[in-house]
C-alpha cells in the first residue's frame, strides 16, 4: 500500500543537472537550460462487447522525445557537437556496416539528476539509447533593447528510462 510521502518540500524547477557523454558531449551537458521530461502513454485498447466498446490497458508504455534547450556559446561548439552528431547518424546509416568508423558511439544515455532545496541529489531518471532527432532553429536578431542569450533545442528519442 502507497504512504504519503512525509517530505513536505517541493520540487524547484532549477534543482537538476543533465549528464551525458562527457567525453564526446561536454558542451551539450554544460550549456543546458532547460530540459523536459518526456511524457508516458500507455493508449488502451478497444474491445468491443456486446453492444458497447470498453477499453483495457495497452500492450506497451510510448515515450515521448527529451527536449534541451541548450545556450549557445559564442563559438557554437554546443551546436556544432549535435549537429555532428546527427550528420554523423546519416553517414552511418548510408554506409556498409563493415565500413562503419569506432569515433564515437551512435547512442548515449542521458541522466537528468534531480536535487533537493538543499542541493542534495534526490532522483535519477536515467534516458537510455538516446539519438538526436532534431536541432532547432538559432533566432538572431537586431531588434532587441536587452541582451537575450541565443538558445536552441535539441530532441532526442530513446528506448526507456529507468528511476533511480
Amino acid at each position: 500500500m502507497a504512504t504519503l510521502t512525509t517530505n513536505q518540500n517541493f520540487l524547484q524547477p532549477t534543482g537538476y543537472k543533465v549528464q551525458i557523454d562527457r567525453s564526446n558531449y561536454p558542451n551539450l551537458e554544460f550549456f543546458a537550460q532547460t530540459i523536459a521530461h518526456p511524457s508516458v502513454s500507455n493508449p488502451s485498447i478497444e474491445v468491443p462487447y456486446k453492444r458497447v466498446t470498453t477499453h483495457i490497458s495497452g500492450e506497451k508504455l510510448i515515450y515521448d522525445e527529451i527536449s534541451i534547450e541548450i545556450l549557445l556559446d559564442e563559438d557554437m561548439k554546443a551546436y556544432q557537437e549535435m549537429h555532428d552528431w546527427l550528420k554523423r547518424l546519416v553517414e552511418e546509416a548510408n554506409q556498409m556496416p563493415s565500413r562503419r568508423g569506432i569515433a564515437a558511439p551512435s547512442t548515449s544515455d542521458i541522466t537528468l539528476t534531480l536535487l533537493s532545496s538543499h542541493n542534495n541529489l534526490t532522483k535519477k531518471f536515467i534516458y537510455r539509447d538516446c539519438v538526436p532527432t532534431s536541432l532547432g532553429s538559432v533566432n538572431f536578431k537586431t531588434n532587441t533593447t536587452d541582451v537575450e542569450f541565443i538558445t536552441v533545442a535539441v530532441s532526442f528519442t530513446f528506448s526507456y528510462f529507468d528511476i533511480v
